[in-house]
């Protein structure tokens, strides 16, 4: 077995031993004079007599005169051992049951802050790796980043290698005493107070991470597997939202308004709407590779914000009649779909389509040269708005019912005529039915 096996090993065999202890307290009982009765569980058998059994008085014995401190001297060289990555001397039961006996003569708080301290130097030491590690030399912030996870990783294997030792100790006096923290949460707290609370460490640290997210952000390969335990790192030490998320977002704000303002002058709207959702994608994806679950939220909203909700005006003037001349409708559902993620933009969307109705069908009814194509016209023009109506804009109420009163608003600008020309047309009159009084009246008329 290696080490970490037989301590796992250990934690198990523990717990196996305490519901062995459990069982059999519950199949014997006990009085003050040291009589010890077999319970019913116990003597089920038929016919089997009962026994009392009177056990002599013992004295609890002693501990030998250098045994508390002999005991701790080798319990503190295996820590070592663990904390210096070498071989322990020592059996892992054999230190195991060494703590359990010091517990049992309440050698436990002394055991405890002993434990604690010797943790605590040896964390401290770990801190000059950083101060002293060329700060100024940007070329090699992805080697503090290496740096800074394999001190991690190591002080989490050395910290689960400690508490399988010292298991007896955690479970016992720290679990009754509320106000210490666990085995665990003393290693958290140290490597949080020592090292990533470290004002150059953690700025360093943090603009590390940054830069890698930046450079991934303009298409190069990072490494996300130290991303992600770096800030998985930061979020086990409760230090993620203040000294990574924040400047994070303000970062994410920064580059994004700077790369709507130039590709909004740099390409035609299809190609940015196609962008947009791009990116969207992509900071999903980090958000599931290695940013904490509660950034999403924000990150998204800013993204939004800063792509589509600050160009929105910009956008439906520059290319909403391109894509629905174009007959576009991949790009017509992309927009409506990207609209419907900011604040305002469905409303907006809704005005602007509403607008380009009735200019496109007042082109039609409003020059008396083309009538004889004016209903063929508007009946193409219908079913091309239905059909962005029906599998663009998701069938929605609002876009159907503005495209209704675009037409007849623009049907009706021009007084009779158009109105005459479809009521003459069962094709067109069953089109166009309810949009207007005056086709209504035309319609019976014919």
């Amino acid at each position: 077995f290696t080490t970490t096996a037989l301590c796992i090993n250990l934690i198990m065999a523990e717990d196996i031993r305490q519901d062995k202890k459990a069982n059999f307290s519950a199949l014997t009982e006990h009085n003050n004079n040291g009589v010890t009765k077999i319970s019913g569980l116990a003597s089920n058998k038929t016919g089997a007599s009962k026994k009392l059994v009177i056990k002599n008085f013992k004295d609890r014995p002693k501990l030998a005169d250098n045994y508390t401190e002999d005991t701790w001297l080798k319990l503190r060289d295996a820590v070592g051992a663990i904390q210096n990555s070498t071989s322990i001397k020592y059996n892992l039961e054999e230190l195991y049951q060494a703590v359990e006996n010091l517990c049992s003569y309440k050698v436990s708080p002394t055991l405890y802050k002993q434990l604690r301290q010797v943790c605590e130097d040896h964390v401290q030491a770990q801190i000059h790796q950083f101060r002293e590690y060329p700060l100024h030399c940007s070329l090699d912030s992805l080697s503090f980043l290496k740096r800074m996870n394999r001190c991690w990783q190591d002080h989490c294997r050395q910290t689960i290698m400690i508490r399988s030792i010292f298991l007896f100790l955690d479970r016992t006096y720290v679990l009754q005493n509320s106000l210490l923290p666990s085995i665990w949460d003393t290693g958290l707290e140290l490597f949080r107070n020592h090292i990533v609370s470290d004002g150059a460490v953690q700025k360093r640290t943090v603009d590390g991470i940054l830069e890698q997210i930046e450079r991934e952000r303009n298409g190069e390969t990072v490494d996300r597997s130290l991303l992600r335990s770096l800030l998985g790192m930061l979020s086990d030490l409760q230090v993620y939202k203040e000294s990574f998320e924040e400047r994070f977002l303000m970062e994410t704000n920064r580059l994004y308004a700077a790369e709507g303002q130039r590709l909004m002058q740099e390409r035609d709207v299809p190609e940015y709407l196609h962008h947009v959702a791009r990116r969207l994608e992509e900071e999903n994806d980090r958000v599931i590779s290695y940013l904490d679950q509660s950034t999403q939220k924000p990150l998204i909203s800013n993204v939004e914000k800063q792509l589509l909700g600050e160009h929105m005006t910009a956008i439906l003037q520059k290319g909403l009649s391109i894509l629905l001349d174009g007959n576009r409708v991949m790009e017509l559902a992309l927009l409506y779909q990207l609209f419907s993620k900011v604040k305002g933009g469905l409303p907006t969307l809704l005005q602007h389509w509403r607008d380009y109705i009735k200019s496109f069908g007042g082109e039609i009814v409003g020059t008396p040269e083309k009538d004889k194509d004016m209903v063929q016209d508007l009946l193409d023009f219908k079913d091309k708005m239905d059909n962005v109506a029906q599998g663009c804009f998701n069938r929605n109420e609002s876009f159907i019912n503005a495209m209704k009163e675009a037409f007849e608003a623009f049907i009706n600008n021009r007084p009779n005529k158009p109105a005459e020309l479809i009521g003459e047309d069962k094709t067109a009159v069953s089109h166009f039915s309810g949009l207007s009084s005056k086709l209504d009246f035309y319609a019976c008329a014919s």
